[in-house]
């Protein structure tokens, strides 16, 4: 495809972001309930073996018999005004309900969203892991067996536009319909030229396309906010 609109500066906010981004660990015995209601839009199963070692290492044999680390990818769907400790909450609660439905599961990650829109790209909200001393990929053998949950913690990356959306630049609801028409143009046709693409939404919604970029980058630097 081609490249997307002002996508350097995309790039480069993005590394900057990435740079800057906080994690922070909360131990995993902390039931807290969420005061916002949130949605479940897609659940994947991402579970493998549990190794301790290389897996060039093990026997067929030991790779037959090894447990498996039973992983679950949760991506959600909050209200806009969710404060920080509230999101953190949800995420906790999802980890709670999930492992009582199934005590087998071994790791969660849950990724959080604004809209479900975004919900096929990178978190918007935040993310979370949920795993052996907050060490993703930590499951060992004994853990998927024994389900010792007794080292386990929680890794937070919220982002710092939660509990300050007041403070975000916002996009209009106008803004982001127009911003989702784009995109979907884009990935309708993956060959198409974006010059083209854009001036096919620019006559749709009746506006210039330097409007379409403005709306663009204002969208995606929300985003990534």
């Amino acid at each position: 495809m081609k490249h997307r609109c002002n996508i350097n500066f995309v790039i480069a906010l993005t590394i900057f972001l990435n740079i800057i981004a906080n994690y922070d660990l909360a131990q995993s015995d902390d039931n807290s309930m969420p005061t916002k209601t949130y949605t479940i839009v897609s659940m994947r199963d991402l579970s493998m073996k549990a190794l301790t070692k290389n897996l060039s290492d093990y026997s067929v044999s030991e790779l037959k018999s090894l447990p498996v680390n039973i992983r679950k990818e949760y991506k959600i769907v909050v209200s806009s005004d969710i404060s920080k400790e509230d999101l953190k909450a949800t995420m906790k609660h999802i980890v709670v309900q999930e492992t009582k439905n199934n005590p087998d599961i071994d790791e969660i990650v849950v990724f959080a969203y604004d809209r479900e829109e975004d919900s096929k790209g990178a978190y918007t909200f935040g993310k979370m892991e949920w795993c052996p001393n907050g060490n993703w990929d930590g499951v060992t053998p004994g853990i998927a067996s024994s389900n010792d949950r007794s080292s386990y913690k929680y890794l937070f990356h919220i982002k710092d536009k939660v509990g300050n959306i007041s403070n975000a630049n916002v996009p209009t609801k106008e803004e982001f319909r127009i911003y989702d028409s784009f995109e979907k143009a884009l990935w309708a046709d993956p060959n198409a030229a974006e010059e083209i693409v854009k001036q096919t939404v620019a006559r749709k919604f009746g506006i210039s396309v330097e409007k379409i970029d403005r709306i663009c980058i204002k969208v995606l630097t929300y985003k990534m906010q």
